[in-house]
This record gives C-alpha cells, structure tokens and sequence, in this order.
C-alpha cells in the first residue's frame, strides 16, 4: 500500500514547473509510493512512475516545439474537411498532430513501472470516464497510448483510439482518478502539484485567431474543473479534521469513516506562461520556479 501518493493537474507546457517542483522533492527526501495525473501530469507522472526521475528535469531542457506540436494550418483543415464529406480522407480531430508527442514519450519513459500509475481517459462516443492503471513490475508500452489520449485536449489534439473507441483529455470530466488511487492506497500522505495559483483565476493570454480562442478556452475549462475537485477535496478533509477534534466521526454513504490526510499543495506563485509555448526559455524559468516552490517547504 502506498503510504505517499502524488497528484499532478494539466497545464501543458506549464508542466515543466512540476518537474522543478519533483526534483525539489527528491532533493529534500520525498518521493511517491504511487502517481496519478492528468493531461501534462500524466505524461509527468509515467516518467516518475516509471523511474525517470532524475531524467524529468532534462527532457524539458532539450525538449523543442517540434517534439509536441505540429500545429496543422486551418485552410488545409478546411480542405481536409470538405474532402472527408465527399468521401475521399479521413477527417482531422484536432488542431494539433500528436504523434510527435507519442515519440518522444517512448523515448523518454522507462522499461517498467516502478511504482503504481493512474491516469484518466474520456470516451468521446460515449462520454464515459475510464480509468487507466500500471501497476508496480508492469511493462509501460500498452498504457502509452492511454497517457497520450489523457494528454488530448478535445478540438487542440487528435483523441487517441483505445479498444476501437476515441478517448480525450480526462480532465474533460475529472481531476484525475484520485478516487482510485485512495481507495486503492488509503495513503499516509498527498502532495498536489498545479499550474495554476489554487485561489486565483488564470492569467491573461494574449488570442491571435480561432485556434487560439478554442485552445484558450478548453484550457481555462479543465483548469476549473480541477481546482473546483481540488477545493472539494480540501473541505472535505477539512470538515473531517474538524469532527475528528471534537471527537466525532464522518461517515461516507456506505458507512465508512473518512480519513483525514496529510496533504500539501505546491503552486506557482506566478503565472507559468503560454501552455503551448515551449521554448527552453519558459521551460527552465518554470523549472526554476518549481524548485523555489519545493524549496520553501523545507
């Protein structure tokens, strides 16, 4: 059972901030027994799970533009789209080709799971929330394609396809599958990491065109909806420490006590920047960034 438990938001190449912040807590002699993420916490979260650790931090170093985007023009999206309504191509899903992500992402993961993983997936022909596991011994390769969908952002990626179905960015519908990974571990201990200041609204982002707008958008939505789970969780505990204090129990519907946990979150205490824009100058000040935050919880 894992006694301390790591949880990782979205926020695309604001995710370089979480691998400043796990070095950090490395350094100061934490590590997870068990991680779940989401979109860029997923892709973060195989890498640790996986025993690349010490490897994180430098995959966003070297990490370019071309190794995640592929960023398809909107005339020949037009031109694609009518083409695929005579029946001639098969239509494009998103602004983004993420096939270079998938690359790099088996380039980068190790051989086997070090450490339980979770992340989560939405069916998009059925609207259904899947959860994706790697246990501890597992080989990774079959959950790649798993992690890559959580990472797809609807409209801004192509959704991946698992068992015959089109699967997107679980964040669409929840944090993460934190419900799993607690039922699963009841652990001692949980570090949140985000990409966003927990009380505050999203920074201000400059939009050029359609795409921009969309991929605003989209971003600004699962942000909320994984604050808005995080801020539950967080009272929740709370509730139940209080009760605890005054010698009383809370009891879920099924009868049984919550627990309180130990939880931290670590934040940005600024904004992270552009989520799409990954140049190795905003990859090492959001790096830099997440070691300060880490270090101040020594």
């Amino acid at each position: 059972m894992a006694k301390r438990v790591l949880i990782m938001s979205g926020g695309g190449a604001k995710g370089a901030f979480q691998a400043g912040v796990i070095e950090q807590l490395k350094k100061n002699g934490w590590e997870p027994d068990a991680v779940a993420g989401i979109s860029v916490g997923a892709l973060n979260g195989v890498m640790v799970a996986t025993g690349k650790t010490d490897d994180l931090v430098k995959v966003w170093q070297d990490l370019r533009e071309d190794q995640v985007l592929v960023r398809r023009r909107i005339d020949r999206l037009s031109t694609n789209f009518l083409l695929h309504r005579i029946g001639i191509k098969k239509p494009k899903m998103g602004f983004f080709d993420n096939s270079p992500l998938r690359k790099k992402l088996r380039e980068s993961v190790g051989n086997r799971f070090r450490i339980d993983f979770y992340c989560g997936t939405v069916n998009i022909e059925t609207g259904g929330y899947q959860e994706h596991k790697g246990l501890n011994g597992m080989v990774p390769w079959n959950l790649l394609d798993a992690v890559i969908a959580s990472t797809a952002i609807p409209v801004v990626f192509d959704p991946v396809t698992l068992n015959g179905d089109l699967h997107v960015d679980g964040g669409v519908r929840h944090i993460n599958p934190i419900g799993r990974i607690l039922k699963d571990h009841s652990p001692d201990e949980i570090v949140f990491i985000t990409t966003r200041k927990f009380d505050e609204t999203s920074g201000r982002q400059r939009v050029r065109d359609i795409v921009d707008v969309s991929i605003r958008s989209l971003h600004i939505m699962l942000d909320e909806i994984f604050l808005k789970d995080l801020r539950e969780f967080v009272r929740i505990n709370e509730l139940v420490r209080q009760a605890e204090s005054q010698n009383a129990v809370l009891k879920k519907s099924n009868g049984n006590p919550y627990k309180v946990y130990k939880a931290r979150l670590f934040e940005p205490q600024e904004s992270l920047g552009n989520s799409l824009n990954f140049s190795n100058d905003q990859a090492n000040r959001n790096i830099k960034l997440g070691r300060e935050a880490a270090a101040i919880d020594l």
